[in-house]
């Protein structure tokens, strides 16, 4: 079978997080992956935000919280990129979103891109979580579409509570963050290759997984 290409870091955790339920949802598509209030939620406030920095639309009511964070980009120097979607080939180069070539792609929610550093920020709706790889993928994909960069700051905006967490990545190590994303999307790569996708059971099968028993035997068991 041919590679899954292009790959972006949602398909990658997905994946990784287990293959079956993956296989099911995203490749052959004979389950559904069910819409819930945290992901309505948090698709609703992206489009909020995206239209206020954007200058679009003024925040709802509803929303008016946000409206600091909203200001704070808007004034950050450099060239404003929001809901950036971009894509690399296999030698990192930038491509189009939809090009035969694309190797990876994914969308940045708000990026500021200067002379010489650059600034990536991705909304969060959900608690807090330690995950730097996000981070890391960012300042690479960045890096590699606008090469004059020599760094890049990247953070996550956990909107419901009021945090920030960032990271600031040099140029020189975008090669070895490359380094540590290739072998796990050739073990997805291989999953498909080999139409092999083998379950990966956790807690998240007794009560999260749509998947079905018919589908997995794991699935609906502790």
């Amino acid at each position: 079978m041919a590679a899954i290409l292009p790959w972006s870091y949602s398909s990658l955790t997905a994946f990784e997080t287990c293959p079956r339920r993956f296989y099911l949802t995203r490749i052959a598509k004979v389950v559904q992956e069910p819409q819930t209030e945290a992901t309505i939620h948090g698709n609703e406030v992206h489009k909020a935000l995206e239209l206020a920095i954007k200058g679009e639309k003024v925040l709802p009511e509803k929303y008016q919280q946000y409206a600091p964070i909203v200001d704070r980009a808007r004034a950050t120097p450099g060239k404003h990129l929001v809901e950036h979607k971009f894509a690399l080939t296999a030698s990192f180069k930038p491509t189009t979103f939809f090009a035969k070539d694309a190797w990876v792609r994914g969308v940045i929610d708000f990026a500021a891109v200067g002379t010489k550093s650059a600034s990536a920020l991705d909304w969060k709706t959900g608690r807090v979580k330690n995950d730097g790889d996000q981070m890391k993928l960012f300042a690479a994909a960045m890096v590699s579409s606008f090469p004059y960069l020599e760094s890049v700051k990247t953070g996550y905006v956990w909107l419901a509570h009021g945090k920030l967490t960032s990271q600031e990545f040099r140029k020189d190590e975008v090669p070895v963050i490359w380094q540590e994303f290739v072998p796990r999307v050739r073990r997805m790569e291989n999953a498909m290759e080999t139409d092999k996708w083998l379950p990966n059971p956790s807690g998240l099968c007794r009560a999260y997984c749509p998947v079905g028993r018919s589908n997995c035997d794991f699935c609906g068991s502790k």
